[in-house]
């Protein structure tokens, strides 16, 4: 079972706390996946809100790491994950819900600043706890993923011979190269790839 690190609501009480709060959260991300947990400094984050240290753990009193696995939770969990879970309750139309999925996920860095990031970190975090959490994350974003196509296979949508787990592998690493996708509607042209192929067809 998954253990949420649980927010510090003590510390996000006001209006001006819990901007702050968020801005921190906001540019811990930023430079987490620029530098790997461990190339990025309590004094570096400060200095990018424009806070104090002494702000900073104000907020985050474990220091990085427990501000890192708040990140990871409230950034990709509570909000990545948890709207993934909102957006494909509105169509059972496997295109469509895969196209919603798609739109949501490249919302989120899932090449490969996020593995490496995930590696470093998992390296250095010390609470078993905090390694969980870090664990659970891509998971928890595969079993959304496995869930979706299960779902298309069962209803028939997929082709019979392809097993679930061929569709989840060629998904998840096509996201991984997002980056080489079109900068406009990349979500329609990978969920196009996936459903349509590869083959050149002539233009009619």
């Amino acid at each position: 079972m998954e253990r949420p690190v649980k927010l510090r609501e003590e510390h996000a009480s006001s209006p001006v706390d819990q901007e702050t709060r968020r801005q921190i959260l906001t540019k811990a991300t930023k430079l987490f996946l620029a530098k790997g947990y461990k190339g990025v400094s309590m004094k570096e984050i400060a200095e990018a809100v424009d806070v104090t240290s002494a702000a900073l753990y104000y907020h985050f009193p474990k220091g990085k790491e427990d501000l890192f696995t708040t990140m990871v939770q409230t950034v990709f969990v509570d909000e990545g994950v948890a709207e993934i879970d909102q957006a494909l309750a509105a169509t059972q139309d496997v295109r469509e819900r895969l196209t919603l999925l798609t739109t949501l996920l490249l919302s989120l860095p899932l090449d490969e600043r996020l593995s490496v990031l995930l590696r470093d970190a998992r390296e250095h975090l010390r609470d078993p706890e905090n390694q969980q959490v870090i664990l659970s994350l891509l998971d928890r974003i595969r079993r959304q993923v496995t869930g979706l196509f299960q779902a298309a296979h069962d209803a028939g949508a997929c082709r019979p011979d392809l097993p679930v787990n061929v569709l989840v592998g060629l998904y998840m690493g096509m996201l991984r190269g997002s980056k080489s996708l079109p900068k406009t509607h990349p979500e329609a042209f990978l969920v196009s790839v996936l459903f349509d192929g590869i083959e050149k067809r002539e233009r009619t």
